[in-house]
């Protein structure tokens, strides 16, 4: 320990001794040495007897040095000498001290061990805070990008280097599994194969990359960096080194960090492969026959184009009805034209409980088993025996659409809604037309259930 004539006057004021015991190793400063000598107080070391301090330098260390033997109280601690946990350090020694007494310039390595803040284990400690400290900055960066599955994974990384730290505090060998679902081995070998695991090739970090992988190509740098200070902190002159096992997880860190800066570029190389399709949501609405529209509107009346719709040659009508079920109706329900051989009525689930009937699923223009309504127009009603749908969710393609994407008229296909609550609809039906446009179709339950708005797109899974 370093004796100081401050904190030596703080505490022989409260007990006026004639006599300090001092631990082996100890320094007494020139000006604490003059108190010691104005107060007459003897000095002794630990072991060592009384001290001669009438010298202008005291150091019981250069003194124990200088007899071939260095005390053992000034020497790595004893849990600090197996293979595993063997500290290298530049500092001459690490101080027991008293309790109460920690010069400012200094802190503690262990219980009762103290070092100078310059120590290499210190200065890795150091590193691998601000590391960490990286980490929470990148998962806000990533949480504004919407990378939530990256959120997650940096997660797992900054748990792993919280049990670092533990376990080189504590002195306990480092055990891990897998990191990411990956072992040791395989984080090596798909890092050092990204061709073979993510169809891109090594190449030079780029601003056409992206801002998300230039941020994991920073931490990647970052934990090189943490792993450098734990080879300066763990391994000899001769290369021989304490600690393998945390300087082997921080290599496999900036190993991960690669793969998912690799994943990410893939992902966005392969964005043009990906089956996109536009949602559009369809709100209740009712195709009329012309024998049915003359009845509710007038002999031969033909509807009044409000706008175009998305779809080719389809149009919302001007003309409205009311549906009159068992226990409710619905005013308002929108036309929707040209008229067809067959009236047919689509509605949501949450319709069909308000007007009291029995929700039933079906592709357009399959009736059999729906059931049926009473439709009222400003001139006449219409009982209708069947026809009233849930409209099966489906997606309108062009022939030339269907081909690229090797899809049929009358194929399922599994379809992810990327929205602001993403959700996965399956048994999604596949219409082709040389007159349509590309364009999923969901009702206004399955719309709302999944947020969906204007930027929203379907992406396909698989058929």
């Amino acid at each position: 320990m370093i004796v100081t004539e401050y904190e030596l006057r703080a505490n022989w004021h409260k007990t006026k001794d004639k006599l300090i015991i001092l631990p082996q190793g100890s320094v007494i400063t020139p000006s604490a040495r003059d108190f010691i000598r104005s107060k007459g107080i003897d000095v002794q070391i630990e072991g060592n007897g009384l001290q001669d301090i009438h010298r202008n330098t005291f150091s019981n260390y250069s003194q124990s040095i200088d007899r071939g033997s260095r005390p053992k109280s000034v020497q790595e601690p004893d849990a600090l000498q197996g293979p595993q946990t063997q500290i290298k350090s530049n500092s001459k020694s690490n101080f027991k001290i008293p309790p109460g007494v920690k010069p400012e310039h200094m802190t503690h390595l262990r219980t009762g061990a103290l070092v100078t803040k310059t120590h290499p284990v210190i200065a890795y400690r150091g590193q691998l805070d601000l590391f960490q400290c990286e980490l929470i900055e990148a998962q806000g960066f990533f949480l504004q990008a919407g990378e939530e599955e990256l959120i997650l994974k940096l997660e797992e990384i900054s748990s792993l280097c919280r049990q670092l730290m533990v376990s080189e505090v504590k002195q306990e060998p480092f055990q891990w599994a897998t990191l990411m679902g990956l072992t040791p081995e395989e984080l090596r070998e798909r890092s050092h194969h990204p061709k073979k695991y993510f169809g891109i090739d090594h190449t030079p970090l780029s601003y056409t990359h992206g801002p998300i992988v230039a941020k994991l190509h920073h931490l990647r740098a970052k934990s090189r960096e943490v792993e450098l200070y734990a080879n300066r902190a763990f391994t000899d002159e001769s290369g021989a080194c304490s600690r393998r096992d945390l300087i082997q997880a921080l290599n496999r860190l900036s190993s991960a960090f690669y793969i998912l800066a690799c994943e990410v570029r893939s992902r966005k190389t392969q964005d043009h492969k990906v089956k996109r399709v536009p949602l559009g949501t369809s709100n209740r609405h009712i195709h009329l026959s012309q024998a049915d529209l003359e009845v509710l509107f007038g002999e031969n009346y033909a509807l009044t184009v409000q706008k175009e719709l998305s779809q080719p040659g389809q149009f919302a009508a001007q003309e409205t009805v009311t549906l009159v079920g068992p226990k409710g109706s619905l005013e308002k329900v929108r036309v929707l034209g040209p008229v067809r051989k067959n009236t047919q009525v689509e509605i949501s689930v949450t319709d069909c409980f308000k007007l009291g009937i029995k929700p039933i699923i079906r592709d357009s223009g399959q009736h059999e088993g729906t059931p049926g309504l009473q439709i009222a127009g400003p001139v006449g009603k219409v009982d209708l025996k069947a026809g009233v749908m849930v409209a099966s969710r489906h997606i309108h393609l062009h022939s030339n659409d269907a081909k690229e994407w090797s899809l049929k008229d009358g194929d399922r296909v599994c379809v992810k809604v990327e929205s602001q609550r993403p959700m996965v609809y399956e048994d999604v039906l596949i219409r082709v037309s040389d007159q349509y446009r590309k364009e999923m179709h969901l009702d206004m339950d399955e719309a709302n259930a999944a947020l969906i708005d204007a930027t929203s797109q379907g992406k396909l899974m698989g058929v």
